[in-house]
């Protein structure tokens, strides 16, 4: 069997005065190589991709080649758009760079537009239309505003060949099982860590999201715990992946603000820069706040990585 996979989709670091942080970048990228952490780069969410310029983003995804590719995979997860142009644009870049896949989502919603079936079908038809580089297709009904049905997103993988990979981001285990249902060719599923444990068993190939940008061993210690079979080591680090999850998600959109306070707060690549607008720090109490419940916790990395910044971690 093949091993299980893990992937982040892993920030953006500014310096202080907001512009993107080449040399931080490349610091940050060290961090997913030894626990051999997949990157997806550039995303809408963790990696504040829509605040990105089309220059910055093409640079993003040439350093991640350049220090990763061979080593862990090098993915790029360009922000959802609004139209079929943009969208090839978008892959077509990041292909000139290298990289080993791009993961597309579904139209972008904006004035609440929700894309008919049909009209989800012939726009993955044109977006695709010559593409021969992998691609992942990507279901995130929160950024989307919307969930395609499952038997629809299983038909479109069914009909593109070049998608080879497609990630589900919080759907239910019924969503899931519906996909799988109706997928007539062999791709890899892979799951947000929430609810992996029943997708696991049911077929995934692997893990996504955002966490393993502050809790990178843990993730990959969770994994390594599933394919051993130690049960008991596998509920405790899933519980802790979970505490992580639920306490970071108070802090929205896509507990991007989360990351960024974490990074301040233990000193790690590109730590005095921040959020890129409009999206901005929370005010100190705030911050505070955040801080002393990360380090309540009581997950071993977290306090690791408090020790190592000159923190006191609490009793």
């Amino acid at each position: 069997m093949a091993k299980l996979e893990l992937f982040c989709r892993i920030a953006t670091p500014f310096d202080k005065r907001g512009e993107f942080d080449e040399e931080a970048f490349r610091t940050w990228l060290q961090r997913f190589l030894k626990p051999k952490i997949g990157i997806y780069l550039g995303s809408g969410g963790g990696a504040e991709g829509h605040s990105l310029t089309w220059q910055e983003l093409r640079r993003i995804y040439q350093i991640g080649v350049e220090e990763c590719k061979g080593r862990i995979p090098v993915h790029a997860n360009p922000p959802e758009q609004y139209s079929v142009r943009l969208t090839r644009e978008y892959i077509f870049q990041a292909i000139e760079t290298g990289v080993d896949m791009v993961s597309i989502y579904g139209l972008a919603s904006r004035h609440g537009m929700r894309p008919t079936d049909l009209e989800l079908t012939l726009y993955f038809k044109e977006v695709l239309a010559g593409v021969k580089h992998p691609i992942c297709l990507a279901m995130n009904g929160h950024a989307m505003g919307y969930t395609p049905k499952a038997e629809v997103m299983a038909d479109i993988c069914n009909r593109h060949p070049q998608v080879v990979a497609f990630n589900l981001s919080h759907g239910a285990d019924g969503y899931f099982v519906r996909f799988q249902e109706h997928l007539k060719r062999d791709i890899g599923i892979y799951v947000h860590c929430s609810g992996s444990l029943n997708k696991l068993t049911m077929g995934a190939k692997g893990v996504f999201g955002l966490e393993a940008n502050i809790i990178p061993k843990t993730q990959r210690s969770y994994l390594d715990a599933y394919e051993s079979k130690n049960f008991a080591k596998l509920g405790h680090l899933y519980e802790e992946i979970i505490r992580y999850t639920n306490f970071t998600s108070q802090w929205y959109p896509p507990s991007v603000r989360a990351i960024k306070m974490a990074i301040k707060l233990f000193k790690l690549p590109g730590w005095e820069g921040g959020l890129r607008e409009p999206v901005r720090m929370p005010p100190p109490p705030e911050y505070k706040r955040f801080a002393a419940g990360l380090l309540r916790l009581g997950i071993p990395e977290i306090e690791q990585q408090a020790r190592a910044a000159g923190l006191r971690v609490p009793k």
